[in-house]
């Protein structure tokens, strides 16, 4: 019989250890002369370190741990380390196998298993299989030809050893199987884009994800290239630099090597060339393997069809994420297969899955797949995506504000689509999604409208309720801004008058009365000529408030009263006219109107918050500081119960002045000290007005 590999052999010594077997199961062991002389071959394989790494002392003790605890279970040690392209993998093990080689007596194994190489084929494991038995002093005519041959041969020369494998680049599991030994003693570590669950499940591998640089190490990085005198002569340029790589490695290092061969071009002016997202990558394209576009074309052409698709969609809005459920909007699809879609982006890290059935896309990898829907999809396609991610956010934020305030009138909604129908069977699920959703929708708005998407405005009004009960200011501003635009463009006036009382309500949030005023009266003029009277009354009894923080009371009571001629269901009308009352000394009158608003206010709960405040601020302008604080303690506990935490924060205020009215000085201080906690969380302007409260109650405890 012949030997494995089919070549001939003369010595007498080596035929005596011919075995023919009929049929072989696991490995066979063949001890001779020859393996007892690889044993003495030490492969050190390791490539050349990296000249600028980036201390990654995290991701470096893990392993040195791992490591640690090799040989006490008698299996074998494997560690994956994945992440996305770019992000320093294959930099790290080499730099950490370095430093620790000299524990691995009897050597080192490297492969790139090029398992996404735009241009050669993945290492085929009966090919690394055959680099490993030569480096352990195999004669190549030694050497089976059957993978399951070769790997029972390399289990058997390093079983005993203490070795490290790399295995570097792999494309998936199965690529990495054959190639792990059989026995403690070696450790293997495998680096890949792809999270390779199978070798956690089968093998109890050890993940670390990579993820990118902090802004620290990203400045580490850019100072080993071009120097700190540098970096500090343009700290704003190496800010929008670090900004614009997002802390990838590869993107840091190809801007760093410019910077350092072109010393005379200022890093203001590489950052102009990277402030585009459409001329981002160009900047950052080195040609060859190592431009950005080449190395995330590699993980981008192992995708599925449908992968791939969803992945050049993902790259069109500009929300800072996405959950699956947008996601299906996007891709015209279910979710279930959105899922699985998104499953395979995340395995491939185009995509990074965080709680909450959130999904996150790195901004360069949102410019590459951006262009790639660009260059493969059509207009139409792109257009139609973007149109039912809007109506997905539609139709969302409209059953979510029916939950959260039923008795609101919001505009009668069709669903053309009852695939983007959801509902919140509980007021907290709806409060939930929003909380997690309203960043995308801002972003939506702002994105349609930009766009000219004429359904922008209605989603923006849609919207105003839960921004304004969760105190968003900001961003609420932004929204009806942006609705706004659109709004006129298409010369929609309903949605118009809406977006302008909206924008009057947010400058009144932010203090700023008098733009309040004008587009208030801007919104009820126009109601006024839609003949919309509940809206109009509504106008005005927003109006009234506003002269209510101005301390003009007077005209706050007319413009209530003529609001409640429009409309005498307006929930909440009668505490504002109650309020102005009592700021006028009209306290019969006024506990008339704010009982009567506390009675007729029903499920409006920010009606019934604002009656409860009222209430208590009109006991204590009355001097009945006892109701006062009953009143404001109902008002603090409904508002914190609504989710209506500014309006938490203005009752706890108020409350705090009622206990100071009592000589209650340390309740007044826990009162301001929790209103100060939720200001300074949404950054509220009321945010020096509380502090310098408790600067004055400091000085009576």
């Amino acid at each position: 019989m012949g030997t494995p590999s089919g070549g001939a052999h003369n010595s007498a010594s080596e035929a005596a250890n011919v075995v023919q077997a009929q049929n072989v199961h696991g490995d066979v062991h063949v001890h001779s002369t020859v393996n007892a002389t690889n044993r003495g071959v030490v492969p050190r394989q390791l490539p050349a370190t990296v000249r600028h790494f980036i201390n990654r002392t995290v991701e470096q003790d893990a392993l040195t741990t791992l490591l640690n605890g090799s040989g006490e279970d008698h299996t074998v040690l494997v560690s994956t380390i994945d992440g996305l392209a770019g992000v320093g993998k294959s930099a790290l093990v080499v730099q950490w196998a370095h430093q620790l080689r000299e524990q691995f007596s009897d050597g080192e194994l490297y492969v790139n298993l090029r398992g996404f190489d735009p241009v050669a084929e993945s290492v085929r494991p009966a090919e690394a299989l055959t680099g490993f038995l030569i480096a352990l002093g195999v004669a190549p005519e030694a050497i089976p030809i059957a993978e399951e041959a070769k790997a029972a041969q390399f289990r058997t020369l390093v079983h005993g050893r203490r070795m490290l494998l790399v295995l570097d680049n792999a494309r998936d599991t199965e690529q990495v199987l054959p190639l792990l030994p059989g026995s403690s003693g070696c450790l293997v570590v495998v680096t890949s884009r792809q999270r390779l669950d199978g070798l956690v499940a089968r093998h109890g591998a050890h993940r670390l994800a990579l993820t990118t640089l902090t802004r620290s190490e990203g400045r580490t990085l850019l100072s080993n290239y071009v120097g700190a005198d540098r970096l500090s002569d343009e700290p704003a340029a190496v800010e929008a630099l670090l900004e614009h790589c997002a802390g990838l490695p590869l993107a840091l290092t190809l801007v760093a090597v410019q910077a350092a061969a072109e010393p005379d071009v200022t890093l203001d002016d590489l950052a102009a060339d990277l402030s585009d997202e459409r001329d981002r990558l160009d900047t950052l394209d080195a040609g060859g393997k190592t431009g950005i576009r080449a190395v995330f074309s590699w993980s981008y052409r192992t995708l599925s069809p449908n992968a791939a698709r969803l992945f050049r969609l993902l790259g069109l809005p500009n929300s800072p994420d996405i959950s699956s459920s947008a996601a299906a909007a996007l891709d015209g699809t279910n979710v279930r297969r959105t899922r699985r879609a998104l499953a395979e982006l995340s395995r491939a890290h185009l995509l990074t899955r965080r709680g909450g059935d959130r999904y996150v896309i790195h901004d360069l990898l949102r410019a590459y797949a951006r262009e790639r829907a660009h260059s493969d999809d059509t207009e139409d396609d792109r257009e139609a995506a973007l149109e039912r991610l809007l109506d997905h956010h539609l139709y969302a934020t409209y059953t979510a504000s029916e939950r959260l305030a039923p008795d609101r009138a919001l505009p009668a909604l069709e669903y053309t689509d009852t695939a983007l129908w959801r509902d919140f069977p509980t007021y907290e699920e709806a409060l939930a999604w929003w909380d997690s959703e309203y960043p995308c929708v801002l972003a939506t708005i702002r994105q349609a409208s930009a766009l000219g998407m004429s359904r922008a405005a209605w989603l923006a009004h849609v919207a105003a309720y839960p921004f304004k009960l969760r105190g968003l200011i900001d961003e609420f501003h932004a929204s009806s801004t942006a609705g706004l635009r659109v709004a006129e463009a298409q010369e929609d006036d309903p949605a118009r008058a809406r977006l302008l009382f909206h924008l009057g309500e947010a400058h009144h949030f932010l203090g700023e009365f008098d733009v309040g005023s004008h587009y208030m009266r801007q919104a009820a003029d126009l109601f006024s000529a839609l003949g919309e009277r509940w809206w109009e009354a509504l106008a005005h009894n927003v109006q009234g408030e506003t002269f209510l923080e101005q301390e003009l009371y007077a005209e706050a009571a007319a413009s209530v009263r003529r609001a409640l001629e429009l409309a005498d269901d307006l929930k909440g009308a009668p505490a504002v006219l109650g309020l102005a009352l009592a700021h006028l000394g009209d306290f019969d009158a006024a506990f008339s109107y704010l009982r009567y608003s506390l009675d007729t206010s029903g499920s409006d709960g920010f009606a019934t918050g604002y009656t409860l405040h009222a209430l208590g601020i009109a006991h204590l302008l009355a001097g009945d500081t006892k109701n006062a604080v009953e009143s404001l303690h109902r008002a603090v506990e409904h508002r914190h119960h609504l989710g209506q935490r500014v309006g938490e924060a203005t009752s706890l205020t108020a409350l705090g002045k009622a206990h100071q009215a009592r000589d209650e000085f340390d309740d007044a201080r826990n009162a301001w000290q929790a209103a100060l906690t939720i200001l300074e969380e949404r950054g509220h302007h009321n945010v020096e007005v509380v502090r310098a409260l408790l600067d004055t109650i400091d000085s009576h405890l």
